[in-house]
């Protein structure tokens, strides 16, 4: 995938109301070509498709070690915003690639965040 086709990917993760089929196959296949996860699309589709539990489990997988983060406030409003932070390390705000989600839902979120890490990768940033 290339850049602009992710940063579309990331846009459409943080605009959607809701984690359906198609974001789940896009997520897949974004999953699938991080550098060295081994993840095949198929089994991050079906992973993604389990909740977030399952998409938990394959972004570990594909970046295994990375601090995980969300921050949201629990409500029955549809417009609740939950933002998701994934990066190398958990201690001072240095490293170089850090990707961050905003969106309604943690499973948006998080593939956001997966989709900006992947951007900041193809525009150089290790």
């Amino acid at each position: 995938m290339d850049e602009p086709a992710l940063k579309a990917l990331h846009e459409g993760f943080e605009a959607a109301a809701s984690f359906d089929a198609a974001q789940a196959q896009a997520g897949a296949a974004m999953l699938a070509e991080v550098e060295g996860s081994g993840i095949a699309a198929a089994d991050a589709e079906a992973m993604l498709m389990d909740g977030v539990d399952g998409a938990l489990a394959v972004t570990g997988q594909a970046f295994p070690g990375w601090a995980l983060s969300f921050d949201g406030h629990a409500s029955t409003q549809k417009n609740t915003i939950w933002r998701c932070t994934l990066k190398e390390t958990r201690g001072q705000d240095d490293d170089q690639i850090v990707g961050i989600g905003n969106a309604r839902s943690m499973r948006l979120a998080l593939m956001a965040a997966v989709a900006h890490i992947q951007m900041m990768r193809k525009a150089g940033y290790r």
